[in-house]
């Protein structure tokens, strides 16, 4: 289980890079559509990283008891 949740942390990783890129690149054409897909990106990790701190945590807790 905790390398499931470092794997949604890796992910939450990458997501808010793509985020960072994609919100930062002033060359696209279609602005709208670069922050639409830079907001996807956002909630991804958010998501991912909201569910791997819960598995990491779940996990060391579990190895206590």
């Amino acid at each position: 289980m905790i390398f499931i949740g470092i794997i949604c942390l890796a992910v939450a990783a990458i997501s808010y890079f793509r985020y960072l890129s994609m919100k930062n690149n002033k060359n696209q054409q279609d602005k709208e559509t670069n922050a639409n897909e830079a907001k996807w990106q956002r909630s991804l990790a958010i998501i991912f990283l909201i569910l791997g701190i819960i598995l990491v945590m779940y996990a060391i807790y579990l190895r206590k008891f």
